[in-house]
């Protein structure tokens, strides 16, 4: 039986060869996550994930970008509008929330963490979901005041 890539090689640190280590950078202290991204068209929907162990930084990364995808692309049909992408943020929240917890971990040698980039609410893409979000709100409103 071979050893999965992620469990191959520890990171400098002292860690120990059986302790998972991050699938991006080879770092120790991971937390094994699934990060989430939803597309929703009106006739189209589309799930991804990007499942393994993540260190702090490459797993705050990960949530970034799939996140900014969600909240630009994952909006435009009636279920991704309700139930899809709420469930995905919400996920992904939970996510970041547990990689925020981590402490920070020395790469690899010969390998770097992922860029995290800008926080979320800083990526302008990211209130492309103001669109539906109003859109749905104004329809909430006008249904209450025409039966009021």
């Amino acid at each position: 039986m071979t050893t999965p890539q992620y469990l191959a090689a520890p990171a400098p640190g002292g860690y120990h060869p059986s302790s998972p280590l991050c699938r991006n950078c080879g770092g120790g202290h991971v937390e094994h996550m699934k990060v989430r991204s939803h597309v929703g068209a009106l006739i189209y929907m589309k799930f991804e994930r990007l499942e393994g162990p993540f260190c702090r930084d490459c797993g705050i990364a990960v949530v970034r970008q799939m996140t900014t995808r969600t909240l630009f692309l994952g909006w435009w049909s009636p279920f991704s509008l309700a139930i899809f992408t709420p469930f995905t943020l919400t996920w992904n929240l939970v996510a970041y929330r547990r990689f925020t917890r981590l402490p920070s971990s020395i790469p690899a040698p010969g390998r770097a963490w992922m860029d995290p980039g800008k926080p979320v609410l800083r990526r302008p893409v990211a209130y492309v979901a103001l669109i539906p979000l109003l859109w749905f709100l104004g329809f909430v409103v006008s249904g209450i005041v025409l039966h009021a």
